[in-house]
C-alpha cells in the first residue's frame, strides 16, 4: 500500500533519470526571497527537495505582492523568510525549511555552503552577487545565479569549480564598485527597477528546473543563458574563465573548533590559543563616531543604511570598524557580530594564515 508521500510524487517516477530519494536527501540554499526566490523555493518544495535554507533580511512590502506567489497581503511587514517558510509548510509539509533573516554573509556559514548540494542566488545587486561568488569560491560551492531585466532574464551556471565564476565577467573597476542599495556610498535614485510576475516566474522556474537536474546528477547546460522575452528566445553565451579573477582561491583546509555563534569573543580567543588572531571576512562595526566633533558611542554597533546625524553637531556619524576579533568587546556573542553558524574564519599566526571552522548551534 502506497503512502501519501509516495502518491504525491508518483508522477515524477515516469520522468527519465528522476531520483526522488536523491532530492529528498539534498539541502539547497536560496539567497534572496524576492520574486525569483519565491518561484525557486515554491518549485523546489513541490519537487520534493529535502531541506531549503532561506536567507534574506528584508520585510515584505506591498509592491512585492504582484510577483511573489508565497506572500499574501496579510504578510506585509513580516520577514520574507518567515512568511515563505509558513507558506511552504502548507504547500509541501515534507520539506524542512530553515529561515535565516540575515544578509548572505551573516546568514549561511562557509561550511554550510560547502556541504549544501547547491546554492541559488536570487539577489538584486552586483555587489551581493560578487559577495556570494567570493564565498562560494572559497569553498568551491556550486551555485546558479538568476537575474531579470525589463523584458529579459539571465541564468548563470557556476557548477564547475574549475570553470568561470561571476567575478570572471567583471572588470577590476566593476568588482571594486558597489551598487548595493544598502551601501551609504551609493546615492538613492528613488526609481525602483521594473519587474513583472511572468518574467520572474519564467526565470525562477528555469533556475529550479536546472537545480533539480543538477542535484539528481543529470546533465545541465554550461555557461550563461540569456532569455529575450520580446523575441521568445533563449540563447547560450560562452563565458571564459579569467585567470586573473580573484574569486578562485579556495580555502586549503580548516581546523574545527568547538565554538558557535552563541559563544562570546573571549571564548573564541581562548579556544584558538595564544598568538592566533581570528579575522572576520567583513568589517565588524565597533562604534559610531563623529569625525567633526569627536563624539562616539561604543554601544552603536549597527548604523542604518541611511545617514544618521551626530547628536552633538549636524555632521553624519561614521562607523569605526575592524576585521580583528581581538579589538571587539570580549563579552559580545559572535552572532551579534554577524558571524553565522559553521562559518570558517581566517586566523593570523606568526608564520602565516590558518583557517578555523566554527561549530553550529548546539554543537
Amino acid at each position: 500500500m502506497s503512502s501519501p508521500l509516495d502518491d504525491r510524487f508518483s508522477r515524477h517516477a515516469s520522468l527519465p533519470g528522476w531520483n526522488q530519494e536523491r532530492l529528498r536527501q539534498a539541502t539547497v540554499v536560496i539567497m534572496g526571497l524576492g520574486a525569483l526566490g519565491n518561484t525557486v523555493a515554491q518549485c523546489l518544495a513541490l519537487a520534493g527537495i529535502g531541506k531549503l535554507v532561506l536567507c534574506d533580511p528584508d520585510r515584505i512590502e506591498a509592491s512585492n505582492l504582484s510577483r511573489t506567489p508565497l506572500f499574501r497581503e496579510r504578510d506585509i511587514g513580516r520577514l520574507k523568510v518567515e512568511a515563505a517558510a509558513r507558506a511552504l509548510a502548507d504547500l509541501a509539509p515534507s520539506v524542512t525549511v530553515d529561515p535565516r533573516p540575515h544578509r548572505l554573509e551573516a546568514g549561511v556559514g562557509l561550511a554550510e555552503l560547502r556541504d549544501a548540494a547547491l546554492t541559488l542566488g536570487c539577489l538584486d545587486s552586483r555587489a551581493a552577487r560578487l559577495e556570494l561568488a567570493g564565498r562560494c569560491g572559497l569553498v568551491r560551492a556550486p551555485w546558479i545565479d538568476g537575474a531579470t531585466g525589463s523584458w529579459s532574464g539571465e541564468l548563470r551556471l557556476y557548477l564547475d569549480p574549475q570553470g568561470p565564476c561571476y567575478g570572471c565577467g567583471q572588470t577590476d573597476e566593476a568588482r571594486a564598485a558597489s551598487d548595493d542599495p544598502r551601501s551609504c556610498g551609493v546615492p538613492a535614485t528613488g526609481l525602483p527597477a521594473g519587474a513583472t510576475a511572468p518574467l520572474s516566474a519564467t526565470i525562477g522556474a528555469h533556475m529550479a528546473l536546472l537545480a533539480v537536474r543538477f542535484v539528481m546528477g543529470l546533465s545541465v547546460p554550461a555557461g550563461l543563458l540569456v532569455f529575450d522575452a520580446l523575441q521568445g528566445e533563449l540563447a547560450r553565451v560562452h563565458q571564459p574563465r579569467d585567470p586573473t579573477c580573484p574569486y578562485h582561491q579556495p580555502i586549503p583546509g580548516a581546523v574545527p573548533v568547538p565554538i558557535g555563534p552563541q559563544h562570546r569573543v573571549r571564548e573564541l580567543l581562548v579556544a584558538l590559543g595564544p598568538d592566533r588572531a581570528p579575522l572576520a571576512w567583513n568589517p565588524i562595526q565597533l562604534r559610531a563616531v563623529c569625525r567633526r566633533c569627536g563624539w562616539n558611542d561604543p554601544k552603536s554597533r549597527a548604523l542604518p543604511a541611511t545617514a544618521v546625524p551626530c547628536p552633538r553637531c549636524p555632521a553624519p556619524l561614521r562607523a569605526r570598524t575592524t576585521l580583528e576579533f581581538s579589538h571587539c568587546t570580549p563579552d559580545v556573542r559572535l552572532r551579534d557580530l554577524g558571524i553565522p553558524a559553521r562559518e570558517t574564519l581566517a586566523v593570523r599566526t606568526a608564520t602565516g594564515i590558518d583557517f578555523a571552522e566554527l561549530a553550529g548551534y548546539g554543537e
